[in-house]
């Protein structure tokens, strides 16, 4: 697989919006949309995975725990900017069409995501929508002859200045402020956040490592 395709796997998390009251079963709500903790739950374990296989490949299994917290926190971020990004889609009227995955691209997904390869294949694609997305926004103000990389940078940062535009609602048990800083390490249901701060991701408990 490219290494295009990879790093769609680890589309960098944009600003989100204030913190919130948010519907029971919801991460963040974006208007009448709801973002499930289920789906946080399906995207962060992807992730999960594809971390552990960087740091197989890296020789740094025996490095530590891969921290389960921040990529909960990274998966809610990137569901809340695709939902984001299809509104906007929607009201704009953009045509997005995303190239659907080769043979060989499922093939190898498949190699490396085992059972998760259906959920790894949707997020793949999920996040490519996000990036066509931001790519037509830029296209609305950049100048002709800028690339791909640049438009999708550019526009990343129109899509974080369009997010306080929506009504959002981020559960605040995922430790962000309303500027989208750390203010603690959340990201569970359980355990509050302070209580982690000092400690070595190999010494939380295990339901906040990624396993």
């Amino acid at each position: 697989m490219s290494k295009t395709r990879l790093a769609v796997l680890g589309l960098a998390a944009l600003l989100l919006a204030a913190c919130g009251p948010v519907h029971p079963g919801a991460a963040a709500v974006v208007g009448d949309a709801r973002i499930p903790m289920t789906d946080v739950d399906d995207v962060a374990s992807v992730y999960c995975t594809a971390s552990q296989q960087q740091a197989e490949q890296a020789q740094q299994q025996g490095g530590g725990g891969v921290d389960g917290v921040a990529l909960r926190r990274q998966a809610l971020a990137d569901l809340l900017v695709g939902e984001v990004a299809d509104q906007i889609a929607q009201e704009r009227g953009y045509s997005i069409k995303v190239p659907a995955l080769t043979a060989q691209d499922k093939a190898q997904l498949e190699q490396l995501f085992g059972d998760q390869a259906d959920e790894a294949m949707k997020l793949v694609e999920r996040n490519q929508r996000t990036s066509a997305i931001a790519i037509e926004l830029a296209r609305e103000e950049a100048p002709e002859g800028t690339d791909d990389e640049q438009l999708v940078q550019a526009g990343q940062q129109l899509l974080a200045q369009e997010i306080p535009e929506f009504d959002v609602s981020v559960d605040p048990r995922f430790g962000l402020d309303e500027t989208v800083q750390q203010v603690a390490e959340s990201g569970s249901l359980s355990v509050p956040g302070g209580e982690l701060d000092a400690t070595a991701v190999e010494d939380r408990p295990v339901a906040l490592q990624c396993a």
